[in-house]
């Protein structure tokens, strides 16, 4: 009589753990469409942006103008702790700075902004506001200008966010799609949400501005790669068990 060896599924039965895998794959697919869809509109409107600004470059005064004067400066620090899949925890402490103009009607609006342009930007003095729609994208003073991204690539960004997570969601299902608790859940959804930052912060600000060829783009890549690599390393250090 021959003997046949059954190996016990780790995780679950199979029907059971099928089933699952195919509610991640449908979750994750309608999240991806949903949030595509959605991007479409604000995509048109920031592409329309950037025709403004390619303008502007070419023959200048393609934005509207606002008079200002810097109200207010601050700076303040932020902590961020992250803890690895083998439950290192590391602290990272950034320096925020923040720039507050009022308008000649007494409105104020406060913005973070560069460092270099922070040290430019004095209290007290006189402002240009470039403006899109009656929206603030810019803010010139004395030797220094700092550019914001619209309302439409902000509304973008946090789409292309949404499909990055859904297409997480979809590559789950279809590819592992077991539950091992609710911590390993939060920390591999960090770790891959973390990893799409820098892709589509390049990719609003591109379509909004245009991409830097200079050293600036090949800096921000590095430190895009550099970060998703330690991302990607925790999220696939914390398959090993499988």
């Amino acid at each position: 009589m021959r003997l046949r060896w059954y190996r016990r599924p780790r995780r679950g039965s199979l029907p059971r753990r099928s089933l699952r895998r195919w509610i991640l794959v449908g979750l994750g697919l309608g999240v991806l469409v949903v949030a595509l869809t959605a991007a479409v509109g604000p995509y048109r409107q920031t592409r329309e942006f950037r025709q403004v600004v390619a303008c502007d470059r070419d023959a200048g005064d393609c934005f509207g103008r606002g008079p200002a004067s810097i109200a207010g400066r601050r700076t303040y620090l932020t902590t961020t702790t992250h803890t690895d899949a083998n439950g290192t925890t590391s602290t990272t402490t950034t320096t925020h700075f923040e720039v507050t103009w009022q308008r000649t009607g007494g409105a104020r609006q406060t913005r973070e902004v560069s460092s270099d342009f922070f040290a430019k930007a004095r209290e007290g003095e006189p402002a240009t506001l470039r403006l899109w729609h009656d929206e603030v994208v810019g803010v010139e003073v004395m030797g220094g200008a700092q550019w914001f991204l619209p309302e439409s690539g902000t509304t973008l960004g946090h789409w292309l966010y949404l499909a990055f997570f859904g297409l997480g969601m979809l590559l789950w299902g279809l590819l592992f799609g077991w539950w091992d608790g609710l911590f390993m859940l939060a920390f591999r959804t960090f770790a891959w949400m973390f990893m799409g930052v820098m892709p589509v912060n390049l990719a609003t600000d591109a379509l909004a501005y245009g991409l830097d060829t200079g050293a600036g783009l090949v800096m921000d890549i590095a430190i895009g790669v550099f970060f998703a690599g330690i991302a990607g390393g925790m999220l696939f250090a914390s398959l090993d068990s499988w």
